[in-house]
């Protein structure tokens, strides 16, 4: 096992693009080789912007910069991290601007930033169906518990139907901004070699709920963003295939049982 010194940077290299997505929403991402994948992150150009996801630090600068394309740093309103992983939210740098807010799940906020030394104290909590008004757009909180982690939400903006899914929907390789293809089957595979379910039933549980949604872009933390007429593909994969720990973490085999 390699020593990790103070100084390593997950993913420093990583070259990073934004595209805008639908009206005043832009995909922020970059291709990391060592897992496969691409790192995304979302901002949504408002009265109060908003960042979903940060990326890990070693993305911060190449990130930032995209930021800059859109709007000032400074104009940051919110930044909001859907469950409490690196590369949700590695990227505090984002912290600094001046009235940036942090947004989080409750449990996040119960489980994590109220218990760690040097992690910020300072943030705004959501529970379930909760809404953050940012101007024209209407952020709606959902949880979705053992979704990945235990502490994991989504957000769903009213106004476009934009649905936010964190680690639900990945698709591995350096995709395109949008899709409409059906890689359903190779995020089958990802999930079954990554390990990251305990299970399909919150999984399940989360999936027929979001159907009841009906959203026109959804827009994955990894993966290219899935429009309208693909997003029952992946969600009927979902629900009709085994996708669960079974062994496989990161591609490692552990023997279980």
């Amino acid at each position: 096992m390699p020593e990790v010194s103070k100084t390593f940077r997950v993913a420093k290299d990583t070259q990073v693009s934004i595209a805008e997505i639908t009206d005043g929403i832009y995909r922020i991402s970059g291709f990391v080789n060592e897992y496969g994948i691409t790192f995304n992150q979302f901002l949504i150009d408002d009265e109060k912007p908003t960042l979903i996801h940060t990326g890990p630090i070693g993305m911060y600068e190449g990130v930032a910069e995209k930021v800059k394309e859109v709007i000032p740093l400074e104009k940051l309103a919110y930044v909001a991290f859907l469950h409490f992983e690196s590369d949700e939210w590695g990227g505090m740098g984002f912290l600094k601007c001046p009235d940036v807010k942090l947004l989080c799940s409750d449990l996040s906020s119960r489980l994590n930033l109220m218990g760690w030394d040097g992690v910020p104290m300072h943030h705004i909590s959501f529970w379930d169906n909760e809404v953050l008004k940012t101007g024209m757009r209407s952020l709606r909180f959902i949880m979705t518990p053992h979704v990945h982690h235990w502490d994991s939400m989504m957000i769903f903006e009213d106004t476009t139907k934009s649905l936010f899914p964190s680690d639900l929907f990945i698709q591995p390789g350096n995709n395109k901004p949008v899709t409409s293809d059906d890689l359903s089957g190779e995020m089958i595979k990802l999930y079954r070699g990554a390990g990251i379910f305990a299970s399909e039933i919150p999984v399940r549980q989360t999936v027929q709920r979001l159907l009841k949604l009906d959203p026109r872009m959804t827009f994955p933390m990894h993966g290219s963003c899935i429009d309208h007429s693909s997003f029952t593909r992946y969600a009927d994969a979902l629900m009709n295939n085994e996708f669960a720990y079974s062994g496989m973490l990161l591609g490692q085999k552990l023997e279980v049982g």
